[in-house]
């Protein structure tokens, strides 16, 4: 694998939940489905699970699943996948031993620091900060950031996944799809890129998310995209939001209960229409403001759930996609940083593989390109302080120590020139004397933030897609048009 992935790699994760806690989650969540079970609007996943021997009403909807055939079918979620990039060098395997981050999706306005105001997302927004994601070296997959407020709707998706493979070699998340004629579309896309439906199998060169609803629901249009990206082995990122004392329990428990029942549910679905469909265990759980009902993403209970979450998709031994750094903050700077850092060293801690969001506020709906590279540098430091520490004779320094002695340096020391580059440096962060920061202009960090995604813009050409493929896009977003 490529030294891009290595970036990426941690220690071993610690735990929150106990193993016998996660196992009366995972059997509580196993009666609910039973009992309760799960309201199925996709006539498709209807079939399928029915098919597969769940229980269906077919007048409500409701599907009930038996123990037996949950174990069935949950054993053929693989456990290892690789999301590839359209460049190898971005390849990313899945396997338990890195931690990667994502940019957010769906923000509807970006933000101006120099105004201190919103404005509508547009297309282009989408073009530059695939641009810069390109260039940000901790981030490590790119997801379509904005809804294009200046395309008609219905083409909205289509047109930001074309965007997106023509600026980034990066893997390719989509979340905004929300039915299966937009999720067909992308898969051909995609298909063109890695060069057939049949490599693409394969080369998971794009994900996508896929939402259930909280309470206990698959909806309609968006599971159906589901079965289509499992027919073309997709990976698909099972996010649950069960909202505490809202859409689910006001506890961290019965929280983690619900969604769990509704991540398995959508995954039995994806494996009774296709076997081995690659898929991620993921979620973005939260409790609400008891003052006013709203989301409170970035609070204690948001963050430790998104570390709880990513252990149960570890106990059930999948790849593991929960949990992000989209903060409550409704502006870039301290309170946006603190939440995201803590959110993101916990869950570095407890294993997250995949982390969601960085580059959106307000609860991941506004695009703050100051914010996008402050986060960048906040994932330099949490990957970098959840590495392993190699312990070998090079590292252990023992003969370097004898020979420079009491009293002496290890400036001179080949030794320090080789291992020094090896030396985290933040991008924007400031690590100047005040005398050197007040000779640059006093500039604040999102000055220099903002600078910096300006010089990208101008100075960073990601590779350019290949011209036949290129005009491949142009036709497939044309057809879809019509």
């Amino acid at each position: 694998m490529s030294s891009f992935e290595q970036r990426f790699r941690i220690r071993a994760p610690t735990n929150i939940l106990r193993r016998e806690d996660k196992q009366k989650i995972h059997e509580n969540a196993l009666e609910v489905m039973e009992r309760t079970g799960i309201r199925v609007h996709s006539s498709v996943a209807r079939h399928e699970l029915k098919r597969a021997g769940a229980i269906v009403d077919a007048k409500s909807g409701i599907v009930k699943f038996p123990k037996e055939v949950v174990d069935s079918l949950v054993k053929s979620v693989p456990h290892k996948i690789v999301l590839a990039g359209r460049e190898k060098e971005f390849d990313l395997p899945v396997n338990g031993t890195h931690q990667y981050y994502t940019t957010d999706g769906c923000g509807i306005s970006v933000w101006d620091e120099k105004t201190k105001t919103r404005r509508p997302s547009v297309l282009e927004d989408i073009r530059k900060t695939a641009v810069i994601a390109d260039w940000l070296p901790y981030l490590s997959i790119y997801e379509p950031m904005v809804v294009a407020h200046d395309v008609p709707a219905r083409v909205h998706v289509i047109m930001g996944m074309k965007v997106a493979i023509e600026n980034t070699t990066k893997h390719i998340l989509s979340e905004s799809t929300t039915n299966s004629d937009e999720a067909k579309a992308q898969v051909k896309m995609a298909a063109e890129v890695v060069g057939s439906a049949e490599q693409l199998r394969k080369t998971h060169y794009i994900s996508a998310m896929v939402c259930t609803i909280s309470p206990l629901t698959l909806d309609g249009p968006a599971t159906d995209a589901a079965m289509v990206w499992a027919h073309n082995h997709v990976p698909v990122h099972i996010t649950g939001m069960g909202q505490m004392g809202l859409t689910a329990p006001a506890t961290l428990a019965g929280d983690l209960v619900q969604n769990h029942a509704e991540t398995l549910a959508l995954a039995c679905a994806l494996q009774a229409h296709e076997r081995g469909a690659p898929l991620l265990y993921g979620s973005v759980l939260s409790n609400m403001d008891p003052r006013t009902g709203a989301v409170n993403f970035g609070s204690p209970e948001t963050i430790v759930l998104a570390a709880a979450s990513a252990e149960m998709g570890r106990f059930m031994d999948w790849p593991v996609s929960c949990g992000g750094v989209g903060p409550g903050s409704v502006i870039p700077g301290p309170q946006a940083s603190i939440e995201n850092a803590i959110a993101a060293t916990l869950c570095a801690m407890v294993g997250s593989e995949i982390m969601n969001g960085i580059g959106l506020l307000d609860d991941s709906t506004v695009l703050s390109y100051e914010e996008l590279l402050i986060d960048n540098d906040l994932v330099g430091l949490v990957v970098n302080s959840a590495k392993d520490i190699e312990v070998s004779k090079e590292t252990l320094a023992t003969e370097i120590i004898e020979k420079v002695g009491i009293g002496g340096t290890y400036l001179t020391e080949r030794h320090t020139l080789k291992h020094a580059r090896e030396f985290h440096s933040p991008i924007i962060w400031s690590k100047d004397s005040f005398d050197a920061w007040v000779s640059r202009g006093k500039k604040s960090t999102l000055e220099v933030a903002k600078e910096k995604a300006e010089w990208i813009l101008k100075e960073h050409k990601p590779a350019r897609l290949d011209a036949d493929k290129a005009k491949a896009l142009d036709k497939i977003v044309s057809e879809f048009k019509r």
